[in-house]
């Protein structure tokens, strides 16, 4: 909104609708200050995913107090240095912030399946911002009056901005967030969908109460890791997912998935690996994977220690054995 309006009220005057000074920062040049914390909180709440309202205020302490200054002063040399000092300052802790995510290796399975689209567009920020820190103190420092070239400003600084809106449009993870990734999570089977329930199935007992309190907060975070594991091929046709198993993966304690699924899912814990087994071969019946191989070879391949125990557990969850699939298949 900042940008865009900044360059918005410039194009006003520019093409010719007005001869007034709209733009804040012709009003008075001090008012960049307040920029300038807006760009770190934007990689901080990017990069760290949380935020405190009180402690953010006290980003713009210094930017209302420059403000006041050159209301009384009137010496643009002296806030063009500060703005130096300032502008520089908060840059470098944008890198250090942009640096913890580029070395994150901690990750959910919800936070790899975006994590390379955010890292590259906080880099591109990144870049941008370097670029505008590097533009802005020139303009202040030339020899030009820095209130008469922000139109030039304005006009090379928005075509990196296209550069930006460009990507963001071809990414819409960025535009939508998470709703964007639940909408492709969701695109599952019926089935598929069953498995997970969107509010406790029951009512809390008193033992679970203190583990319920520490995971309902992320509850939808931790369901959405699971579906996504659940179809993750790598690792279902690799190993069978118990809440030991998943716990590993998705970096979150035992009990707490044991909590989970007594209180979210339709299935018992070992019916759910049963059940994930199954669709897992499903989707290998589909691919043509008998026309190769014999059902025995299949249930070998889903994990299934015994043909016996793979033919029960299809029936169970299909309704139909194995043959019978294969005939009413499309």
């Amino acid at each position: 909104m900042i940008v865009g309006l900044q360059r918005f009220l410039n194009g006003i005057e520019v093409l010719g609708y007005s001869t007034n000074t709209y733009s804040p920062l012709k009003f008075r040049m001090s008012l960049a200050f307040f920029i300038v914390p807006i760009f770190y909180l934007f990689f901080y709440r990017l990069i760290r995913e949380n935020n405190n309202r009180w402690k953010e205020l006290l980003h713009f302490f210094v930017p209302i107090s420059i403000v006041l200054i050159d209301i009384y002063v009137d010496s643009f040399k002296i806030h063009y240095l500060l703005y130096l000092i300032f502008s520089v300052s908060y840059f470098f802790s944008i890198v250090l912030l942009l640096k913890e995510l580029v070395l994150k290796n901690k990750l959910s399975q919800f936070e790899k399946k975006n994590y390379q689209t955010i890292k590259t567009w906080a880099i591109l920020m990144a870049t941008i911002t370097f670029l505008l820190v590097i533009y802005s103190n020139y303009f202040l420092f030339s020899e030009f009056n820095p209130h008469q070239n922000l139109n030039i400003f304005y006009k090379f600084s928005s075509l990196l901005w296209l550069i930006l809106i460009v990507y963001m449009f071809r990414n819409p993870v960025i535009i939508f967030g998470e709703q964007h990734l639940i909408k492709k999570i969701r695109e599952n089977t019926p089935q598929e969908i069953l498995i997970w329930n969107a509010k406790p199935l029951k009512t809390i007992e008193q033992k679970d109460r203190k583990v319920f309190d520490v995971v309902f907060p992320k509850i939808d975070m931790i369901l959405l890791d699971i579906q996504m594991l659940q179809k993750n091929i790598s690792i279902i046709s690799t190993i069978t997912l118990t809440t030991k198993t998943m716990a590993q993966e998705l970096k979150i304690p035992k009990h707490h998935l044991d909590v989970i699924f007594k209180y979210y899912c339709h299935y018992s814990v070992n019916d759910f690996s049963n059940l994930v087994k199954i669709n897992y071969a499903v989707s290998l019946i589909k691919n043509g994977y008998l026309k190769k191989h014999t059902v025995a070879s299949l249930g070998e391949e889903s994990l299934f220690k015994s043909r016996y125990t793979f033919s029960q557990n299809f029936k169970k969850f299909i309704g139909v054995s194995v043959s019978e699939f294969i005939t009413t298949a499309p």
